[in-house]
C-alpha cells in the first residue's frame, strides 16, 4: 500500500525563547524535528492553526458565525442570515468550508508534531510536555468537529494512504479517541513553566476540555469529578468584575483556563487579510459609524436582551444600549419599559454586545482598513467550572445548598442576589434555572448551541428566538448539524451527508 507523510507548505523555522512569542505561521522542518527549536517552532504552528489560515479565521468571526447565530443569542444579518434561518445553507457555504478545513489543518500541525517529537534531541519529560499540548489540540479539534458536524473522518496520524477513502467515523468512537488523547496528555501538562505562557495548554486545560465532553454525554459523575479537580488546582477564581475578562491585554488571568492567543497584528489591515496573530471579531463602533464597516451579524436578539435583570452586571456593562448613527443622530436605547411592545422604537431592532471592544473604537480611525485586534475568545473559564459542577450535581441529586452556592458565586459577582434556595425549585425548574444562567454568563462566547442541543431545547428555543412572537424560524432537528462541504464529498464518494442537506 502506497504511504506518504502530509507535510505543510509553510517551512519556516524561527527560533525563540518563548514559543508561543515566535511566528505564527511557523510549521515542522522538511528535515523533521531534530532540536527544541524544531519543537517550539512545530508546536507554534500548530497553535496558529487554531486561528486559521482562511479569513475570517476557526476561532475568530467563523466561531460565532457557527455558534452564536444559529441560536436565540444573536440575529443573523446580510449574508450571514442563512445561519439564523437555515434557508439557503448550503454545502458550498464559504464559513462551512473554511472552518471544516481550517480544524483538520490544525489537526495535521498537531500530527505532525506527535509523530516525529520523539526524535528530537532533547530531555524526555520535554518531548511529553510539547507531546501532550499536541495531543490537547487534536481533542480540542476532534471537540469542535463533532459539535459542528457530528459524525466526521478520523485521522490519527501524519501519515496516510492517498488512495484511501475513509468514511466517517461515529461520534461515539471519536469522543473515545479525544478521552484517550486526554488521559495520555494531562499527566505531562502539569508543568509549572506553562501557568506563565499565555496560550499554553495546561493541566487546567486538559481537564475543562475533558469537562465539556462529559458534559456533552451527560455524564454527570465524570463531570463533578473532573470539575472537582480543576477546583482543587487553587489556580482559577472568578475575577471581582465581570467587564474586566473584555479588556484587550488581560486574557491571561486567573479566571481563564483557555483561550486563543491573539497578538492583534495581524498579517495585513484589509477586509481579505489572513487574521493571522489577531480576530476580527470585535464591534467596531465609534462615532459616525456604527458597525456599519463592522459586522453587523453580530447583532443580539432582543428576546434575550430583555431576559436580562436591569441590575444584573452582565446587561449594564456588557451590552450598548445606545449608540451614535452614520448620520450623528442618537439612536435608542431600547428601555426594559418597552420590553413588551415589540413594535416600539424600531429604530433598534437589535443591540451589540460590548465583549469584543476594539482597542481604536472611538477614535478617528476607519475600522474598514482596520479590523483586526487582540480581542480573545475564551475556550474555557472558571464561570463554566461553576455552573457545569451545578447542573451535574443538581442532575444527580436534585436541588442542595452546593448547587445553589455554585449558581449564586456567579450570580453575585454579576450583582444579582442569591437563588432562593427555600423549596422553591425542583430539579426540573433548577435545571431551566442553570441553562438560563449560562446564556447570561457566556452570551456570544460560542457556549450556546451546544447547550441548546444538550437540553434538548433547539428547535423550540431557535423557533422561538425572534421577540415577535408570530415572527418564527422554520428550523429542524437535522440543523443541529452543518453539512459536509461538498468539495470534500466530490473527493471522497465515501462521506455521506448530514440530513437537511
Amino acid at each position: 500500500m502506497k504511504k506518504i507523510i502530509i507535510l505543510l507548505l509553510s517551512i519556516v523555522i524561527v527560533s525563540c525563547s518563548k514559543y508561543l512569542e515566535e511566528d505564527l505561521l511557523t510549521n515542522p522542518s522538511l528535515n523533521g524535528l531534530t532540536t527544541e527549536d524544531d519543537v517550539k517552532a512545530a508546536l507554534t504552528g500548530a497553535y496558529a492553526g487554531l486561528l486559521g489560515s482562511s479569513n475570517p479565521g476557526y476561532y475568530g468571526r467563523n466561531y460565532l458565525y457557527l455558534r452564536e447565530v444559529p441560536t436565540d443569542n444573536l440575529f443573523g444579518t446580510g449574508a450571514r442570515k442563512d445561519f439564523d434561518n437555515f434557508v439557503g445553507l448550503g454545502t458550498s457555504n464559504s464559513v462551512v468550508v473554511n472552518t471544516y478545513n481550517d480544524i483538520y489543518a490544525m489537526i495535521l500541525k498537531a500530527n505532525l508534531l506527535v509523530d516525529n517529537v520523539d526524535n528530537a534531541n532533547i530531555d524526555e519529560d520535554l518531548i511529553n510536555w510539547y507531546k501532550a499540548q499536541a495531543q490537547f489540540l487534536l481533542a480540542l479539534g476532534y471537540s469542535d468537529l463533532t459539535s459542528l458536524f457530528g459524525e466526521v473522518v478520523l485521522i490519527t496520524s501524519s501519515v496516510n494512504d492517498i488512495e484511501e477513502k475513509p468514511s466517517r467515523t461515529s461520534v461515539e468512537e471519536v469522543e473515545q479517541y479525544i478521552l484517550a488523547l486526554l488521559e495520555e496528555a494531562i499527566p505531562h501538562l502539569d508543568k509549572e513553566d506553562a501557568e506563565n505562557l499565555p496560550g499554553a495548554a495546561t493541566l487546567g486545560a486538559g481537564y475543562a476540555l475533558k469537562m465539556k465532553l462529559h458534559l456533552k454525554r451527560k455524564e454527570w459523575a465524570k463531570v463533578e469529578e473532573t470539575a472537582d479537580l480543576i477546583m482543587g488546582l487553587g489556580r482559577y477564581n472568578l475575577l471581582p468584575n465581570i467587564e474586566d475578562l473584555y479588556t484587550i491585554g488581560n486574557s491571561f488571568n486567573e479566571e481563564i483556563i483557555f483561550s486563543v492567543k491573539t497578538t492583534g497584528d495581524p498579517y495585513g489591515k484589509s477586509l481579505n487579510a489572513l487574521a493571522a496573530g489577531s480576530t476580527d471579531i470585535a464591534q467596531h463602533q465609534y462615532d459616525g459609524q456604527n458597525d456599519y464597516w463592522g459586522f453587523g451579524t453580530f447583532r443580539g436578539e432582543l428576546k434575550v436582551y430583555y431576559s436580562y435583570d436591569p441590575a444584573d452586571d452582565r446587561f449594564t456593562k456588557l451590552f450598548r444600549h445606545s449608540f451614535i448613527d452614520r448620520k450623528g443622530k442618537t439612536v435608542g436605547p431600547k428601555t426594559l419599559d418597552n420590553k413588551n411592545n415589540p413594535d416600539v422604537n424600531k429604530s433598534l431592532p437589535y443591540i451589540y454586545s460590548e465583549k469584543y471592544p476594539h482597542p481604536l473604537a472611538g477614535t478617528a480611525t476607519d475600522l474598514r482598513t482596520d479590523i483586526y485586534h487582540g480581542s480573545t475568545l475564551f475556550v474555557s473559564r472558571y464561570a463554566e467550572v461553576l455552573l457545569a459542577k451545578a447542573e451535574a450535581l443538581n442532575e444527580i441529586n436534585g436541588p442542595s445548598q452546593e448547587v445553589f452556592d455554585l449558581i449564586n458565586e456567579v450570580r453575585n459577582r454579576a450583582n444579582l442576589s442569591n437563588l432562593e434556595t427555600t423549596g422553591s425549585f425542583d430539579q426540573t425548574s433548577l435545571r431551566d434555572a442553570i441553562f438560563q444562567e449560562r446564556q447570561w454568563e457566556f452570551y456570544m462566547e460560542g457556549y450556546r448551541r451546544d447547550d441548546l442541543i444538550r437540553q434538548g431545547t433547539f428547535v423550540d428555543k431557535v423557533r422561538h428566538s425572534h421577540l415577535k412572537s408570530t415572527d418564527l424560524i422554520d428550523v429542524q432537528e437535522c440543523h443541529q448539524l452543518f453539512p459536509i462541504p461538498e468539495i470534500e464529498r466530490s473527493l471522497n464518494k465515501n462521506l455521506t451527508q448530514n440530513e437537511c442537506y
